[in-house]
């Protein structure tokens, strides 16, 4: 019967490999992984595959009864592994060996102790990161090489002055690590295999709920203050992966904040005007989330071509609310929902078509701000229009 070894082969070189791993390499008929991995060993019978398919293919299709399959890094580390997992699952037994991943060696390298940091991965997809350095004392990039980009954005949103390290070729003979500020480092051209390490000594100043009103790019698109804003956010409560909807996006200053909390995830920002698609995107640029979509259009009109949404804000509805509540239940009939309004009528509606879809009693709150302004030698009460917040989870 044939058994499949899967083997974290660590950063590159062989000096970098487990005693188990080398064993696991040396006993194999057959070595299996990338170009790079299978280069070195020319006594020995290997085949090119990358992709979890292809893995299984060469296992299906070669004769031998020891497979090893020569993974990058730590098989538990941004790592092929759990696909292959997958597609090998009832149909060959196979066993899972760690390695020394290419973050854990330049952490090592640079002296840093990585147990609170946080990991980005930004192998062939997008992650928002800015928010994780913010968030975060030490934050490990695994890059293409485009370390240049990731420095200028992180100069760009005030942070310019955070120490970076690059390492470059890790663990070969050619193994070169620079370090400054991020912006001394916005033009440096860094090899493809990259690791990059960033210290902001001060996290969490510009991150968290409830963002200044100032923080964000504003027009004249109406905007959820500051108060409001996290209520909302707070109620909404959304899992690191969940895909959200805000109907009546305006700014994005909720937009933002979601997506700060849904890093995984994405936020469809719903907006029908121009200018306020406009002040999103330059938001979502400002705060480097690109886990945010900005759709143009009415509500009734765009929201049938989105995914089934885990949460959904309505900020604004355009008086299409009935509308947004068919099209949403229909995609998740357990989808949580906030509204926001100012006036009764609006309330009603919302309690109304909450009920009336099966959802548990709503919750239903009006929250009433004042903020003191300074009028020359005196100090002013400025009352600002009430909100109700009426938020629905389904108990179908």
């Amino acid at each position: 019967m044939k058994q499949v070894t899967i083997a974290g082969m660590g950063p590159g070189s062989a000096g970098c490999m487990t005693q188990e791993v080398c064993r696991a390499v040396k006993q194999a008929d057959v070595l299996i992984g990338s170009e790079r991995l299978i280069a070195p060993y020319t006594d020995q019978r290997t085949v090119k595959a990358v992709t979890a398919a292809e893995i299984l293919r060469a296992v299906e299709n070669e004769d031998g009864e020891h497979f090893t399959v020569l993974m990058s890094g730590d098989t538990g580390f941004y790592s092929g592994t759990k696909k292959l997992v997958e597609q090998l699952n009832g149909k060959y037994a196979y066993r899972i060996l760690p390695g020394i991943s290419s973050v854990i060696y330049f952490a090592a390298k640079i002296g840093v102790a990585w147990e609170q940091a946080q990991f980005v991965s930004l192998h062939g997809k997008k992650q928002p990161y800015l928010p994780v350095i913010m968030q975060n004392e030490y934050t490990f990039f695994l890059t293409q090489g485009n370390t240049a980009e990731i420095c200028t954005r992180i100069a760009e949103t005030g942070l310019g002055n955070v120490h970076v390290w690059i390492g470059e070729n890790l663990s070969y003979q050619n193994e070169k690590i620079m370090h400054g500020s991020a912006k001394e480092l916005t033009a440096y051209q860094a090899a493809g295999l990259s690791v990059m390490a960033v210290h902001n000594p001060k996290p969490g100043a510009f991150t968290g709920t409830g963002l200044p009103d100032d923080c964000f790019i504003r027009g004249s698109v109406p905007m959820t203050k500051r108060e409001i804003r996290a209520s909302v956010v707070s109620r909404i409560a959304p899992a690191k992966n969940a895909c959200i909807y805000d109907i009546g996006a305006g700014t994005g200053s909720v937009t933002v904040e979601l997506a700060m909390q849904a890093l995984y995830g994405c936020v469809y920002a719903v907006e029908r005007t121009e200018e306020g698609c406009s002040l999103i995107a330059q938001n979502a640029h400002k705060f480097g989330l690109d886990n945010i979509q900005v759709v143009h259009g009415s509500a009734a009109g765009v929201l049938e071509e989105l995914p089934a949404p885990d949460a959904v804000f309505v900020g604004g509805s355009g008086g299409e609310l009935e509308d947004i509540f068919k099209i949403i239940l229909k995609k998740n009939p357990h989808v949580r929902i906030v509204i926001t309004a100012v006036t009764l009528e609006t309330v009603q509606e919302a309690v109304r078509l909450l009920e009336q879809n099966g959802f548990d009693t709503p919750q239903i709150v009006q929250i009433a701000v004042t903020e003191v302004k300074k009028r020359g030698q005196y100090h002013m009460l400025s009352a600002n229009n009430p909100v109700f917040i009426i938020e629905g989870s389904s108990v179908r």
